[in-house]
């Protein structure tokens, strides 16, 4: 059986740096993302479902992509296969909060 790109346990890699490294807050949103589409309520997402989706990037684009952006890539890829939204939406929402972030906002006296 043919090992896909993502499967590297076992490889040689030399030393392995242990460093407690801090979560930056966009991590620990889309964990919470995460979380909360697979949770026993919602379950909108499996564990699987999100493996599924990143370990069908292909090579290069999973080997560019961090952790976490993997996971929010995948899990966009799923919702809209699910067809939660459509990347048109989706689009169009990112573009409209990058509007609102762009806009100074005037200082009170």
């Amino acid at each position: 059986m043919t090992r896909g790109y993502h499967d590297i346990g076992g490889n040689a890699a030399g030393a392995i740096p242990i460093v407690e490294l801090p979560w930056l807050q966009w991590e620990k949103q889309v964990e919470a993302i995460r979380n909360l589409l697979g949770d026993g309520t919602r379950r909108m997402m499996s564990l699987d479902e999100l493996r599924r989706g990143f370990e069908s990037f292909g090579e290069d684009k999973y080997k560019k992509l961090s952790f976490y952006r993997r996971r929010i890539e995948a899990m966009i890829d799923v919702l809209i296969e699910k067809e939660v939204f459509t990347r048109e939406e989706l689009d169009a929402a990112i573009a409209d909060a990058r509007a609102r972030w762009e806009t100074p906002v005037p200082c009170q006296p």
